[in-house]
This record gives C-alpha cells, structure tokens and sequence, in this order.
C-alpha cells in the first residue's frame, strides 16, 4: 500500500538535498559577480602592474605599489560587497521591527541595488507576512462573529419568556454557526 504522504515526503528530502548541496540560484549568480568583478579587477591590476614595472623597473618600489594596489583592491571590493550582500539587512530589521510593532499592510522594500539573492529572500518574507496577515484578519473576523453571535445569545438568555426550548434551538444554532463559521474563516 503506497501512501500519498511518503511520495510527498520523498520529493520535499529531494528537494531539499539539492538545496542544500546545490544552493539557490539567487545566491550562485551572486557569489559569481563576485567572483567575475574580483578576477576583472584583479587581471587589469596586473596588466597595469606590468606595465608600470617595464617604466619604472623592478625591485623594491615596485613590490611596493603592487602590494598596496592588492590591498586597496582587497579592501575596495571587500567594502563594496559587504555592502552590497550585508547592508541591507539592518533596513530590514528596521522595517520588521514596524510589522511587529503593529503595521501588518507594511512589506519588506527592495530597492535596486541590492543582491539579487537579497531580493529573493525579501520576497519569501513578504509571502511568509502576507500569509500572517490574511491570517490575522480571519482570526479578527472569527472572533467578531462570535462576538456577535454570543450577544444574540445573552439577549435570548436575558428574555424573561425564553423557554428552554428556545434557549436549545439558539444555542444549537450558535454551534452551527460557528461551526460552519470556523470553517470558513480559518485558513485551510
């Protein structure tokens, strides 16, 4: 007997293995700009180091100036990555700590420059508060439905000539409706 559960169960371990092992797309386009931007740089350095030792010649002034020219490269791209991969995230905490404080319509902003992997990973979030706040606005509209359905039934406990009978039926229908009522509002 094959259940439907272990194949789901079988693909979602698939997929997560080449997660894992394979990583995002996002994030290898990322690391190869990377890459690529650093091997530019470092191959026109080179040339220009070259060139400047067939002018000025070899020896200790030129180790020199090539050791600082990889260093301020190193720093440089250093500086502009991190701050391109890195940077970001203290804007995103600051617009997370917003929807917490109680701005559930606010989203996580991508601006233009950042990582394509960031922009990625910005919209995961912003599905994952979406979800939240679809969620958060069934619950109030759950819970005002039973609001009002609680006050129908104080109103018909509070009649002097309700009978037991009318008390049931109200009753009952206040399960029902609720029931049904859950069933309806709650997210699947």
């Amino acid at each position: 007997m094959n259940c439907g559960g272990s194949d789901t169960f079988k693909e979602m371990k698939k997929k997560f293995v080449r997660q894992k092992y394979f990583i995002t797309k996002e994030l290898r386009i990322s690391v190869a700009l990377i890459i690529l931007w650093s091997l530019l740089v470092t191959a026109f350095f080179t040339y220009f180091a070259k060139e400047l030792g067939s002018k000025i010649g070899h020896g200790t002034g030129l180790f020199l100036v090539v050791m600082l020219g990889y260093l301020l490269i190193v720093v440089v791209l250093t500086m502009l990555f991190s701050h391109r991969l890195i940077g970001p995230f203290q804007r995103l905490k600051t617009e997370m700590r917003l929807i917490m404080s109680g701005e559930h319509q606010r989203r996580l902003t991508v601006r233009k420059n950042d990582d394509i992997y960031i922009r990625s990973f910005i919209r995961e979030v912003n599905k994952i508060i979406d979800e939240y706040e679809r969620t958060r606005n069934h619950r109030e509209d759950l819970v005002n439905k039973m609001d009002s359905e609680f006050m129908g039934l104080i109103t018909a406990i509070e009649e002097e000539a309700a009978s037991k009978e009318k008390l049931r039926e109200t009753v009952l229908s206040f399960h029902k409706k609720m029931k049904n009522g859950s069933e309806e509002t709650l997210p699947g």
